[in-house]
């Protein structure tokens, strides 16, 4: 899917196709062993604009509605910007971080957190996935 040009990511995913159905976790989590869904129904919508030649590095859009779930070890290292809605990540230690449109962050892989919106949201994210083994500390 790469390709040797800039890739411009729309909110709104491509204008002939818009936002497609994805599959809770969504495909690029990786291993769906380390999320458990605490609360809610998600139903997702996205689309991948980008993946480059090994794999490892991916972006587009997502947006889901209200959930919450525990992540035992998060297991990819990802940047996102919150285009719309809010959510709060809590840590292991119980500090949690609330951010909302307008707002980014990244989690480092391996992290251990709750993740919970209250309400849908869209992001732009960024997932770099080391596919040579190397792995953060959890906490």
């Amino acid at each position: 899917m790469a390709k040797n040009t800039i890739v411009r990511l729309n909110k709104d995913g491509p204008e002939d196709t818009g936002l497609t159905s994805w599959q809770w976790p969504y495909p690029a989590s990786g291993d769906v062993e380390s999320e458990k869904l605490i609360e809610g129904d998600p139903v997702e919508i996205g689309y991948n604009y980008f993946s480059n030649h090994t794999g490892q590095l991916t972006a587009g859009v997502w947006e889901c509605t209200p959930y919450t779930s525990q992540i035992d070890s998060y297991p990819v290292d990802e940047f996102c910007y919150i285009l719309s809605g809010k959510v709060v990540i809590t840590d292991a230690h119980g500090r949690a971080e609330t951010f909302k449109a307008g707002e980014c962050f990244v989690i480092p892989k391996g992290l251990k957190c709750t993740w919970h919106m209250p309400e849908t949201v869209r992001k732009f994210y960024v997932l770099f996935e080391d596919k040579g083994g190397a792995q953060q500390a959890a906490e």
